[in-house]
Formats: structure tokens, C-alpha cells, sequence
């Protein structure tokens, strides 16, 4: 008779993925990985199929749960965010709305404040650009969202940053030149709205700075 019937999780993945999974001399099947990377990463069901695709690069067609384990717990969020943001750009979200929620600009200098929609997958920058009418002449972003320039500086409230991963030493640098840069300082460009973000209670408030220096070339 034949061997067992592919797991439930295994039947969502590609044909040719899922078979080499679960070929007999491949270590783990496709229901191990996807166990280890809902319960021990906290990664979403969804995006298991894109992780193990992208992993099959570097571990080949016999992934394991040791691999999963090498990779580590943070480049396996870092690959999943990159995963999501790709299936979004292609619409892949099977042409369901992408999920949002309202957050805040606020505009001290000129004593006024806008909430908008911020949809996940976009940028800061994003968003302000969907609202331009409304943020254009607050947030330029004149490199295009490249990080070659601090147009798009912005403040964020506390609660906001520690949902965010530290910035690099590439926006860092951008950082340095921008208007009276603080320690809640980041450029619009490169915080994106992930599921962190997403899901958390607290109200998300974007401070515009007072000037901008524009330093791109």
C-alpha cells in the first residue's frame, strides 16, 4: 500500500516543495517545520510556504527542524517579514484588504495634527504620501524612500519604538544629519507597519520636526 498521506499543513504547499519535503530520505516533513515555526517563532501559518521556499536556498531540499533551529529565532522573523512584505507588494493576500489601523501625525509647529489610515506593508512615508493633501508639504521623502536622504525624519512616541527594531547603521547615518535628530528619532521611509505594530493597544503618534535638512544628492 502507499505511505501516509501528506499532512494537512503540506497539501497549502507547491507540489514540488511538498514532495521533496516529504521524500523519504528528506529528515523532517513539511508538519514538523510548520509546528516549529507556529509555536516556537511565532510565525503565521500563512507565510510558512515562503519561508521554506526561500530556506530551500540555503539548506536545500532536506530542511529540518535543526536548520529552522541554526537560522535562529530572530533571522527567521527577519526572513518571515521579508516573506509577507514581498506576498503583499505582489498581491498576494488574495485580493483581500490589506488589514490598517489610524495613527497619528502631529504637527506641533503649526498646531495641528491629522490621523490617517496606515496600511500594513506600507511605510511611514507611505502613508504620508496616500495623504498628501494632507502631509505633503510635511513629509517630502525627495530620495523616494532609497535611505539617501532624512526628508521623511520623523519622532516617534515611545510606545510605538519599542514595537520597532533598532535602526541601522545606514539610517543611523542618515539620522545623524537630519533636523535636531533625538533618540525617538527615525526615518519615515524605513518603519513599515508589521503585525507588532499592528496589534498593539497603544496609539501610534508620528511628531513631525519643526525643519528638515535636505542633504540628498
Amino acid at each position: 500500500g502507499g505511505g501516509p498521506s501528506p499532512p494537512r499543513f503540506a497539501r497549502t504547499l507547491p507540489t514540488q516543495i511538498m514532495q521533496s519535503l516529504l521524500s523519504t530520505d528528506a529528515t523532517t516533513d513539511a508538519s514538523d517545520l510548520s509546528a516549529y515555526l507556529e509555536s516556537s517563532v511565532d510565525i503565521d501559518p500563512s507565510l510558512h510556504q515562503g519561508i521554506l521556499k526561500a530556506l530551500q536556498s540555503v539548506y536545500g531540499n532536506k530542511i529540518s527542524v535543526e536548520n529552522l533551529e541554526s537560522f535562529g529565532v530572530e533571522g527567521l522573523k527577519a526572513l518571515a517579514a521579508s516573506v509577507e512584505q514581498q506576498e503583499i507588494k505582489r498581491g498576494g493576500m488574495r485580493g483581500k484588504p490589506r488589514p490598517s489601523r489610524k495613527i497619528t501625525f502631529d504637527i506641533p509647529h503649526h498646531r495641528t495634527h491629522f490621523e490617517v489610515d496606515w496600511k500594513k506593508g506600507d511605510s511611514l512615508l507611505d502613508a504620508a504620501k496616500e495623504n498628501e493633501e494632507l502631509l505633503g508639504e510635511y513629509m517630502e521623502g525627495t530620495c523616494g524612500g532609497q535611505m539617501s536622504c532624512c526628508t521623511c525624519h520623523v519622532y516617534l512616541n515611545e510606545a510605538t519604538l519599542q514595537h520597532l527594531p533598532k535602526p541601522g547603521r545606514a539610517e543611523n547615518d542618515m539620522l545623524d544629519l537630519a533636523f535636531e535628530p533625538q533618540d525617538n528619532s527615525r526615518l519615515g521611509c524605513q518603519v513599515e507597519l508589521r503585525r507588532e505594530l499592528l496589534d498593539m493597544e497603544e496609539d501610534i503618534v508620528v511628531t513631525i520636526p519643526a525643519s528638515v535638512h535636505n542633504v540628498w544628492k
